[in-house]
C-alpha cells in the first residue's frame, strides 16, 4: 500500500486493487449460480431506488435535505450490496442503520422546513430505506429466495415512488 503525504490516508496501490478483484472473484465462484443471481439481482434493484433517491435530492432547494437523502441513497446502495455477505452475521452497520431510518422523511434536522417531497412520494422512499435495511439480513436465511423478494419489493417501491414524482410533475 502506498501512503499519501497525508500519513492517515492510505492510498491503495495496483497490487491492492488485483488482490481485490481477485478475491472478489473468488468469492463469487464460491456462490452457486442462484446465490449469485440474486447477489446481483439485489444490487441492480438497489441502485435504481439509490438512483430515484438522488433525483428527489437533486431537487431540494436546501443543501442539507439534499445531503441527507443522497446519504439515504448511498446507503440504500451500499446495504443492498456490499453489506449482503453469504456466511456473514446479517447485521448492519449502525451509521447505515441510521441513513436508512425513516425520519428520512423529515430530512436534515432544524432547519425549519421539510424536503421537496410529494404525497405519493414519501411512502415509497421510506419503503426502498427499510426494504435495503432488511438485504443484509437474507445472509442468515434462505438467501437467494429472500433476497430476491426483496429485491422484487424493492423494485416496486422504487416504481410507485418514480410513478407519483411522475404524476405531480416534480421530475427534474
Amino acid at each position: 500500500m502506498t501512503t499519501s503525504s497525508l500519513s492517515w490516508l492510505p492510498l491503495p496501490s495496483p497490487t491492492d486493487r488485483a488482490e481485490d478483484e481477485a478475491a472478489s472473484e473468488s468469492d463469487d465462484q464460491a456462490l452457486d449460480p442462484v446465490q449469485l443471481a440474486a447477489l446481483h439481482r439485489g444490487r441492480d434493484a438497489g441502485e435504481a431506488a439509490a438512483a430515484w433517491v438522488r433525483e428527489l435530492a437533486g431537487r431540494q432547494e436546501d443543501e442539507r435535505h439534499a445531503r441527507a437523502l443522497e446519504h439515504a441513497a448511498a446507503g440504500i446502495e451500499r446495504a443492498s450490496h456490499q453489506e449482503v455477505i453469504p456466511g456473514g452475521d446479517g447485521q448492519l452497520a449502525e451509521e447505515l442503520r441510521y441513513s436508512l431510518a425513516a425520519d428520512v422523511l423529515l430530512g436534515a434536522t432544524h432547519t425549519g422546513t421539510m424536503p421537496d417531497l410529494a404525497a405519493g412520494e414519501r411512502l415509497p422512499l421510506v419503503a426502498v430505506c427499510a426494504l435495503a435495511a432488511a438485504m443484509p439480513s437474507c445472509a442468515l436465511g434462505d438467501l437467494a429466495r429472500e433476497l430476491t423478494l426483496l429485491a422484487d419489493e424493492l423494485d416496486a417501491a422504487t416504481a410507485a415512488g418514480r410513478a407519483a414524482t411522475t404524476a405531480t410533475g416534480l421530475a427534474g
